[in-house]
């Protein structure tokens, strides 16, 4: 049976849901989860064995089906939970995964029959007398529960032929459809609108109570059902209300629509492009008010006003439908982690927190790279032996912390572990030992500043290297990762008491607020995220100390003050008049400018061949009056002085 593209999107979303529970299931079962972790182990293998089934993958059908097995033969006590049964199971997930992987590709399913094999005879194995002990009493199985549907669509359902097979396929997830009319064949052509009638068996109570739930959810859907066993009539179930008490009132609306994320991009593009025609408005309107000052110039601002907000109303709920939790990210890493600490013969244990704090989607990949080289670190240079530990008074077990929330308009996303800490004196001799640093100079860093040289190209602390990290590559690569996206980095570690890094990130990368200023002559952006004040350096107190490196007297407290346009490399950068102060964890620093042009919303462009390797900008802009600026990486720019 050949899915159509709606249903092979409808099958992929559902079945990757499906797939993420086995993992994270799996993983709280191996962790000693009770009878309702393996529940839901159970529902979501018998759920995906069907889905499977009605559209025609058999491959992946008949390994969900094996693996279904398996949790029926753990659900009834017969078979106990042993690392060898998790590690087949998820050999199983990652097998399902790249079912899936192909599926979308459009490309030849791999062959499961291997696997297949492997886990039937795991299934078909009988426990020894020891396993037998172990073994919770069998429980009683479940009897099986037949249900007599019939499904209408409602006349004014906007895609009754759509509905109708999405009625088939919940049948198909949570029970075995024993008869259907009219057939599959039908409702997929969609001749099928608004009728069917199905006979389904159900494994448990439970799984009937999931398909009266999701097919609860359908306004436009009347499901009445029979419970029938040995030939009688139980009882009847009619959800929602029943056709005779449908009221006659205008056609339902649906309650959501999947949109690709190629089409959200290309909406974006719109509305930046509408965020760029507003400045451009706003800027010939206030000329008009200034050689114009009547009645008609005041009419404009109005309307220019107006407009401004709807289309701030617009950014605003356009950005929003891009954000997505980072539990998206997170929850890779429990898998990850187990595999990590049996690797390496440790004891680790994840926690999470913060995981419904939302991110621009397009940063969820990047926000994956930094996380899984920040993890790799915490277990193989952090977290200690159980001996070791045990040894320094901790628990064998050690503790890695993923934690996420949000803070003045960016996402921090912090890596805390319990582990040996990093040796600031080491750092210190490693960059000797390197040639980065004099001796002299080593020893005149403080503690913070010598943590921050692990984040220079090649460094490491780790005498071997493994198969995990000790390479050299790692922290590095987290820093421009961030530089590419706006992003920052800052590490604490206590010697013996464990490390903690810190990613702070923008919300978005599409529209950004930025200060506007002037350096050398020309317009740049500097992102609001970054900047903390803006001062009038006529008025603050600048001192020259050591070797004529300026300070910036603020409140009593001095900091490093630097042009923005030597930064930049600009020739004939001298003029300066306003000081823009960037706060970075518990330090701070001036930039002087030559003046601020003012606040504005700016669409961050990428920077076209050649310029996408110039890590001193994030990317650039239109302005108002048409004119391009580059949007400066402050944070980048400063963390390489």
């Amino acid at each position: 049976m050949e899915l159509t593209a709606e249903e092979r999107t409808l099958f992929i979303a559902e079945a990757e849901e499906h797939i993420a529970n086995l993992e994270s299931g799996l993983l709280r079962l191996e962790q000693g989860g009770d009878r309702a972790v393996i529940g839901e182990l159970f529902r979501s293998a018998h759920t995906l064995k069907g889905s499977a089934g009605a559209a025609g993958l058999t491959g992946m059908s008949r390994l969900a089906h094996a693996m279904e097995n398996l949790l029926d033969q753990v659900r009834n006590g017969t078979k106990a939970v042993t690392a060898e049964l998790i590690d087949a199971l998820l050999m199983g997930v990652d097998f399902l995964r790249a079912m899936v992987v192909a599926l979308r590709q459009n490309t030849p399913l791999p062959d499961a029959a291997p696997l297949i094999r492997q886990l039937t005879a795991l299934a078909q194995q009988t426990p020894n007398a020891l396993q037998r002990d172990e073994l919770a009493a069998p429980s009683q199985r479940a009897t099986e529960v037949i249900i007599t549907l019939n499904i209408f669509i409602k006349p004014e359902c906007p895609m009754p032929a759509a509905r109708a097979f999405q009625a088939y396929l919940a049948m198909s997830r949570y029970g075995e459809v024993v008869s259907l009319e009219p057939p599959v064949s039908e409702i997929q052509a969609g001749r099928a609108k608004y009728r069917l009638d199905a006979q389904v068996r159900f494994p448990d109570e439970a799984a009937l109570a999931e398909l009266e739930r999701e097919l609860s959810r359908f306004d436009d859907v009347v499901v009445e059902m029979q419970r029938q066993r040995e030939g009688k009539q139980f009882r009847e179930i009619i959800v929602p209300p029943s056709a005779a008490e449908m009221p006659t009132a205008a056609p339902t609306e649906l309650q959501s629509v999947r949109v690709s994320v190629e089409q959200m991009d290309a909406l974006l593009n719109v509305v930046g492009e509408l965020v760029i025609e507003r400045a451009r408005l706003e800027r010939g309107v206030r000329r008009v008010t200034e050689f114009h000052g009547n009645g008609i110039a005041e009419e404009l601002q109005g309307v220019t006003e107006r407009i401004s907000r709807i289309v701030g109303q617009l950014q605003e709920a356009l950005t929003r439908t891009r954000m997505v939790p980072l539990s998206v990210v997170f929850g890779r890493f429990p898998r990850l982690v187990r595999e990590l600490a049996r690797s390496m013969s440790k004891r680790v244990q994840l926690r999470i927190e913060g995981e419904a704090t939302e991110v621009d989607r397009a940063l969820v990949e990047k926000i994956n790279e930094c996380l899984v080289h920040l993890v790799r670190n915490a277990l193989d240079h952090g977290i200690e032996p159980p001996d070791e530990r045990i040894a320094a008074g901790k628990p064998p077990e050690g503790v890695v912390e993923l934690a996420a929330s949000q803070s003045e308009g960016s996402v921090i996303v912090v890596v805390r572990d319990d582990g040996r800490g990093i040796d600031p004196d080491k750092v210190r001799r490693k960059a000797v030992e390197r040639g980065w640093l004099s001796e002299e100079q080593a020893a005149a860093l403080s503690d913070d500043d010598a943590l921050r040289l692990i984040f220079r190209p090649g460094f490491s602390t780790k005498e071997q290297v493994s198969e995990v990290s000790g390479r050299g590559v790692g922290m590095d690569v987290v820093r421009n990762a961030l530089e590419q996206i706006g992003g920052t980095v800052d590490i604490q570690s206590t010697v013996g008491g464990g490390t903690t890094v810190t990613l702070r990130l923008p919300l978005t990368l599409a529209i950004i607020p930025a200060l506007l200023v002037r350096v050398a002559g020309r317009l740049f952006a500097l992102p609001m995220h970054s900047v903390a004040e803006v001062l009038d350096l006529r008025r603050e107190t600048v001192q020259v100390i050591g070797q004529g490196e300026r300070v910036l007297m603020l409140r009593g407290e001095p900091l490093p003050l630097w042009s923005l346009a030597h930064l930049l490399g600009a020739a004939n950068g001298e003029k300066e008049g306003i000081a823009v102060i960037v706060r970075q964890r518990d330090r701070g620093v001036a930039v002087s400018v030559e003046g601020v042009e003012g606040k504005d919303e700016i669409v961050i462009k990428p920077l076209g061949f050649p310029l996408h390797t110039l890590r001193t900008f994030l990317g650039a802009t239109i302005l108002g009056d048409g004119s391009v600026a580059l949007i400066v990486d402050l944070n980048g720019v400063l963390a390489r002085r």
